[in-house]
């Protein structure tokens, strides 16, 4: 229920845009334009549903996958772009625009939030990264070792060993070796928890 709410207000606040833009234009565009509003509203609400819906879950693909999968939904969108008026394709860029004000806009809020309930509290993960799987134990360590150079981070092992056990700028953490799924195998991480 509470997907279909927000996911209904964030469709109502993208039609809304839709509104004020054909408004704004009317002269030009005519009232054409207007027969299109109704089912207009019906698809941002939809869209909106299906972003809060995609958002909430844990994680649908993460990492390098996510980067491919925007990378050929933007492709995909010049090609059906070109086959569509000139006016729907500026609601769909406006509609882009509030989608990103929205979200900066959360992660705004949610970044103050996290900062002013999480201080004091250990338990913090750090994900790093990697371009591949580390070959060996060796490999693991050198590739956060050269993590911990470029962000100039003290580093001292307690255990050095797959998970290793480490002090961090003087903050006892765990490193271990994680993956999530992504398209043509796994994307992985390695993890650093505060202990």
């Amino acid at each position: 229920m509470e997907i279909l709410k927000r996911g209904g207000l964030i469709g109502g606040l993208l039609w809304a845009g839709a509104v004020l833009y054909v408004s704004l234009r009317y002269r030009t565009l005519g009232p054409a334009v207007l027969p299109w509003m109704v089912p207009m509203l019906a698809v941002d609400v939809l869209a909106g549903v299906f972003l809060l819906w995609i958002g909430l879950r844990k994680q649908v693909i993460g990492g390098m996958s996510a980067l491919w999968t925007a990378f050929i939904a933007l492709f995909l969108m010049v090609i059906v772009g070109r086959i569509l008026p000139e006016w729907v394709r500026q609601i769909i860029g406006l509609d882009f625009g509030i989608l990103l004000v929205l979200c900066g806009g959360n992660y705004y809020y949610l970044s103050r939030m996290a900062k002013k309930m999480n201080q004091g509290r250990s338990g913090y993960t750090l994900r790093i990264d990697l371009k591949e799987k580390p070959s060996s134990k060796e490999d693991f360590l050198r590739q956060f070792e050269a993590y911990c150079v470029k962000e100039n981070i003290d580093l001292i092992y307690e255990v050095k060993d797959v998970p290793a056990v480490v002090l961090m700028n003087g903050v006892r953490c765990e490193v271990s070796l994680d993956s999530t799924p992504g398209f043509g195998g796994a994307d992985y991480v390695m993890k650093v928890t505060e202990r």
